[in-house]
């Protein structure tokens, strides 16, 4: 009775994650001199909620960048999807597809909050294969660099969130051969929001969300301190610039009418330049 409780309870779990991860489908057509040819792409994304007759979802930008149609698994049938939004640039790689309102129950919600150094997580993605979802357990990595996932996804796993306590805290970017590098789920919620007015919600009125304005990323420290080492570099040089000029010498010469030099005299730059003139009786 106790493994049937247990077998019942896994089943129920992974269905849930089945309506929540789901799998993208994306072709794309490649042209040469020699001709053109059709591209299939997968990766994953995360349902998170509705809004009206549409079923909202987060996937990694690169995934859908070149794609010519877009395509999200569920319930046995691949769904048409649209952009709404997409960013891909320098650590931030996301995009916000639109479908038909689907019939799951289920949805991932957007953390408010990024995860501190050390915690568990999981990632959820489809590398192996778009009809296999597939997890990974790990930890949040902080550095003075950003934060990170502290194990490597695979191909196909692009897209897929990752969670902490329940919540999507990141979507899946890539890795870096060390660790899995994700777009934070702060900088999505404030643009669902400008786009929407509220965050997509399952089954449920959620109630408007006044815009705010995001909180400007702080540098990370490291960066901070290359830059005040740059700044450090550039006071020494022209520390020593100034030494040199101040021991430059302008000469100041007495030319006779024959054109010889009759006087000169070296005074320091900025000093000021004495003449002494002398009256002859003719």
């Amino acid at each position: 009775m106790v493994k049937s409780l247990t077998t019942l309870l896994v089943i129920l779990t992974t269905s849930c994650l089945q309506a929540q991860a789901l799998a993208v489908r994306t072709t794309e057509t490649q042209c040469t001199p020699q001709g053109c040819r059709q591209l299939l792409g997968t990766g994953a994304c995360a349902f998170i909620g509705n809004i009206a007759d549409r079923s909202i979802y987060i996937t990694a930008a690169h995934n859908i960048n070149q794609a010519r149609t877009i395509q999200i698994g569920y319930g046995g049938s691949w769904w048409k999807a649209q952009v709404v939004f997409k960013e891909y640039k320098g650590t931030v790689d996301y995009a916000i597809l639109e479908t038909r309102k689907i019939s799951a129950t289920h949805c991932f919600e957007l953390s408010s909050q990024q995860p501190a150094d050390g915690i568990q997580a999981v990632a959820y993605g489809y590398s192996n294969g778009v009809y296999q979802l597939k997890s990974l357990r790990a930890r949040i990595l902080v550095t003075p660099q950003g934060r990170y996932f502290s194990r490597i996804v695979a191909k196909g796993d692009s897209g897929g969130p990752i969670l902490v306590n329940g919540q999507v805290v990141g979507i899946i970017k890539g890795h870096n051969f060390s660790n899995t590098l994700y777009t934070e789920s702060t900088l999505i919620r404030h643009k669902l929001i400008n786009l929407y007015g509220r965050l997509p919600c399952c089954d449920c009125e959620p109630s408007a969300i006044v815009k705010t304005n995001p909180v400007p990323p702080q540098q990370p420290e490291n960066e901070n301190r290359q830059q005040i080492a740059a700044i450090e570099t550039e006071i020494s040089r022209l520390q020593k610039e100034i030494e040199r000029l101040k021991q430059t010498q302008i000469p100041v010469q007495l030319i006779g009418a024959d054109g010889t030099v009759k006087q000169e005299q070296k005074y320091l730059l900025g000093q000021p330049i004495k003449l002494r003139f002398k009256a002859v009786n003719k």
